[in-house]
């Protein structure tokens, strides 16, 4: 997910001071834990990545594609951008909130143990959904 090595090639650009009061703002407000720097990845597992470019802070939505039964690519869709000359703080809030709300929809129970686990994170079991530490030890596929 977040690269130590694109990070740091794009912090050579710094923000504007109205962007990097933003991205300061989500770093110490936001009740989940923070990874990255010029691009933030919002909880863990992720349940929103905010891009932060030039003029605008752009919110995506991670999702994962399955290439193969073990193999993932993530795919993060955008659910909006928030413009510095035009936009607000508050309206880059809702947009991350919205975000959170829906990805956390996405999440389903473990049938076994009961956890809520990201889809990404779930295997099936019979049937069920199944999170993987439940399924440690065992031949199934994702």
């Amino acid at each position: 997910m977040p690269s130590k090595l694109l990070d740091a090639l794009l912090l050579a650009m710094p923000l504007s001071p109205t962007l990097e009061s933003w991205r300061q703002h989500l770093i110490n407000h936001l009740n989940y834990p923070v990874q990255g720097a010029q691009s933030l990845f919002i909880g863990d597992p992720v349940l929103v990545i905010v891009s932060f470019q030039q003029d605008r802070a752009e919110v995506l939505l991670p999702s994962m594609e399955w290439r193969h039964h073990d193999m993932q690519t993530t795919k993060p869709s955008s659910r909006g951008v928030v413009d510095e000359h035009s936009g607000s703080l508050e309206q880059l809030l809702a947009l991350v909130e919205e975000c959170i709300a829906l990805r956390l929809k996405s999440f389903h129970e473990c049938s076994r143990c009961g956890k809520r686990c990201a889809p990404e994170a779930l295997g099936s079991l019979m049937g069920e959904p199944t999170c993987r530490d439940c399924l440690k030890g065992r031949r199934v596929l994702f």
